[in-house]
C-alpha cells in the first residue's frame, strides 16, 4: 500500500470517527490537499481576555471590543506534522516583535511558564475599530499539546520590541472553549486514545 492510499484511508478513518471522537465537535474543519496530499485541521476560534475599548468612537462612546481570540490547528505533510496556535490580537499602537523563542509564552494555572516559537506578522489595520489586528502563529510542541489538557493555561503573555509587552488573561469562562478546543482536535487527528 503506497503513501497516498495509506493517507486516504487514514483520513476516511479520522472522519468515520468524528461522530464518535468528538460529540460535541462536529465543527472542526479537515482538508486534504489533492495535489501535495498535506493535511489540515482546525477548530473555530475563542475570545480570549477582556472586553476593552477599541480606538473608535461612537456617540455611546468608544466601542468595546474583545481583547483577542485564539484558534487551533494540525498541519502535516507526509510523516510530519505539527500543532499551532494562532493569537489575534488589537492593539492601539503599531508594534513589532521578532520570530523566535522568548516573544510569546504561556503561564501554567501550577505556576509553570513555557516559552514558544513565534511567527509574527506585521498587523493589519481595522477600520471597525481603528487599531491594529495581530497575528502570531506559535508552534506547539507535542508534549505542551498534552500538559496544556491536565495544566491549563492561565495567562498568555507577549513581549513586542522596546519593551512593550501585552498580558492575556484566560478567564474561567474561556477555560471550557479552551479546554474543548485542545480536546477537539486531539481527537480529531488521532493524538488521543478513544474512550470506551
Amino acid at each position: 500500500m503506497g503513501v497516498v492510499e495509506r493517507l486516504s484511508l487514514g483520513l476516511l478513518l479520522w472522519i468515520g470517527m468524528m461522530p464518535l471522537a468528538c460529540g460535541q465537535c462536529d465543527s472542526v474543519y479537515m482538508e486534504t490537499d489533492p495535489f501535495d496530499s498535506s493535511f489540515i485541521a482546525t477548530v473555530p476560534h475563542f475570545n480570549v481576555g477582556y472586553m476593552v475599548p477599541s480606538n473608535f468612537q461612537t456617540i455611546d462612546g468608544y466601542k468595546m471590543v474583545e481583547e483577542g481570540k485564539i484558534q487551533f490547528s494540525y498541519a502535516s505533510l507526509d510523516s510530519v506534522g505539527g500543532i499551532y496556535m494562532s493569537l489575534f490580537l488589537a492593539e492601539r499602537n503599531f508594534l513589532t516583535i521578532q520570530e523566535g523563542m522568548g516573544n510569546v509564552m504561556f503561564l501554567l494555572e501550577s505556576g509553570k511558564v513555557v516559552s514558544l516559537y513565534n511567527i509574527p506578522d506585521k498587523g493589519e489595520f481595522d477600520k471597525s475599530t481603528n487599531m491594529r489586528v495581530y497575528h502570531h502563529t506559535v508552534l506547539i510542541p507535542l508534549d505542551l499539546f498534552y500538559l496544556m489538557t491536565i495544566d491549563p493555561v492561565d495567562k498568555i503573555r507577549v513581549y513586542y520590541d522596546k519593551g512593550a509587552k501585552r498580558t492575556i488573561e484566560i478567564t474561567p469562562l474561556q477555560q471550557k472553549p479552551f479546554d474543548e478546543a485542545l480536546q477537539c482536535l486531539g481527537n480529531a487527528v488521532g493524538l488521543f486514545k478513544k474512550k470506551p
